[in-house]
């Protein structure tokens, strides 16, 4: 593992250069997210025109903080890079600390201009000689909430009680403006989304999607990883990589850049050249590599990845407390080419039979259940557990809408002791579905603070069921899962 690459998750203090008291300027945030975090090491901001910001010493240049600094963020104007690195060269000769260096600030070679060439150029030439690593230019930082960093620019809308809370997703992002997308709707999902590691790649002048990739390959907190990718000049390495990780751990991409205005559009962005898609397609599906097609699809998918267990197979049971959401999600199902209906036992079915409500409907079609709107709190988890312990079955799709008088507090808490404390969610996953938006949030606040994923609607359930039992069926392929 790249000793400096791991300065840049946990450093040894921090400096920001261009942190400002303007609360309208990015390094007044920077600032403030870093604070706000709980990073437990030291801040030094440097700005040439304060003495102190936000409590803390201020120095007017790098150069001058006495004490070791491993991390350095740059979100001064591009045209002071110059001076910046000049003063950088001196610390370093003086010192020798800095291991890495995240270039938040923009206007550097994605403008194509010769003047922004030539200021990422100055960039990487210091930081070269000098063997320290870079984050961007053009990026909007990186997030560790185990370790407590946030050098971001942007409000994640994450709170504070969320904030360095253990999570299984690390997330790598060509753009900066998704990557503040993704942060700001998974902080809004039921229960906030805490990464374990989520960073911004801008221009890759240095850090690419390899590095990070091979990062997290190794690291023990990342149990899924995320990608939003516009282009990679090195296409074949790429998939490689990917390939020979995606055996140990998922990987879910969101990869734009599908028409040809799109992929023209991706290089006027970052510089990258989007390549055929087509070719990104085969490789992905080769390769058990998971595309989604919406920023909604990849959280859904990565949170699946990270809070439910991987089917041991295809055979996905439709547990419905309504008619009309359960035939939505069946014919979803049914476009799912890679899903199938489990034939469960009689016991099963008599077993669901005996539970329910007289005019509830038990596996006609087979694998599919409509357990009616009359069906109560124990209804809902009673059927549930009979359903899991039926060896046909590999995973639950489990659809309810809470009428007014189906207390959902309950049926929520009634869950979280089946799935959680009985254990019946270890072995088998259970995408649950509770319709009817705002309504519902207390019952889906409920299971998600527990750590049980609830989806929006059915069809949603039907599509991250189906990407799971696709990375199975790859790892099946390939003789199981390689440690």
């Amino acid at each position: 593992m790249d000793k400096n690459l791991h300065a840049l998750f946990d450093p040894e203090n921090i400096a920001i250069v261009g942190a400002s008291s303007n609360p309208l300027k990015a390094g007044y945030t920077i600032l403030e997210n870093l604070k706000s975090i709980g990073y437990p090491k030291k801040i030094f901001p440097v700005n040439k025109s304060e003495k102190e910001l936000s409590g803390l010493p201020c120095y007017e240049k790098l150069s001058l903080i006495p004490e070791k600094v491993e991390l350095v963020v740059l979100i001064t104007p591009s045209q002071m890079i110059f001076d910046v690195m000049d003063d950088l060269a001196q610390r370093m000769e003086e010192k020798g600390d800095v291991k890495v260096i995240v270039c938040a600030a923009a206007n550097y070679g994605e403008t194509k201009t010769e003047e922004g060439i030539a200021r990422q150029n100055y960039l990487m030439e210091t930081a070269k000689k000098y063997h320290i690593r870079v984050v961007g230019p053009n990026c909007i930082g990186i997030i560790d909430n185990i370790n407590r960093v946030d050098t971001t620019f942007v409000e994640t809308l994450l709170p504070k009680e969320s904030r360095g809370k253990k999570g299984g997703i690390s997330f790598i992002s060509q753009s900066g403006a998704v990557a503040a997308s993704i942060l700001m709707m998974g902080a809004s999902q039921p229960a906030p989304i805490s990464m374990n590691k989520f960073i911004s790649i801008g221009n890759m002048a240095d850090v690419d999607f390899i590095d990070l990739l091979e990062y997290f390959e190794q690291d023990a907190d990342t149990k899924v990883i995320g990608l939003y990718l516009e282009g990679y000049p090195e296409g074949r390495k790429l998939m490689e990589t990917m390939a020979r990780i995606a055996r140990k751990k998922p990987i879910v991409v969101l990869k734009v850049g599908r028409s040809e205005i799109g992929a023209k559009a991706a290089n006027s962005h970052t510089g990258s050249l989007a390549g055929a898609d087509a070719v990104y397609d085969g490789a992905f599906r080769q390769f058990g590599i998971i595309r989604v097609d919406t920023i909604e699809e990849l959280l859904d998918t990565l949170q699946a990845f990270d809070q439910c267990v991987i089917p041991k197979g295809s055979r996905i049971f439709i547990l419905s407390q309504a008619g009309g959401p359960g035939i939505y999600c069946t014919d979803g199902f049914v476009a799912q080419k890679n899903l199938a209906f489990p034939l469960v036992s009689q016991e099963t079915k008599d077993r669901m039979t005996v539970c329910l409500p007289d005019m509830a409907n038990v596996c006609s079609p087979e694998g599919y259940a409509d357990i009616t709107a009359a069906a109560n709190v124990k209804h809902h988890v009673e059927s549930l557990k009979i359903v899991l312990e039926d060896d046909a079955v590999d995973g639950v799709i489990f659809i309810t809408v809470v009428p007014t008088f189906l207390p959902q507090k309950e049926l929520a808490e009634e869950l979280v002791k089946l799935l959680k404390e009985k254990g019946y969610g270890t072995n088998k996953p259970v995408y649950i579905c509770i319709m009817a938006g705002n309504y519902v949030w207390q019952a889906r606040e409920i299971l998600e603070k527990n750590g049980i994923r609830t989806f929006d609607t059915p069809v949603d359930c039907v599509t991250v069921a189906s990407h799971m039992v696709a990375y199975q069926q790859f790892l099946q392929s390939r003789g199981g899962e390689e440690k």
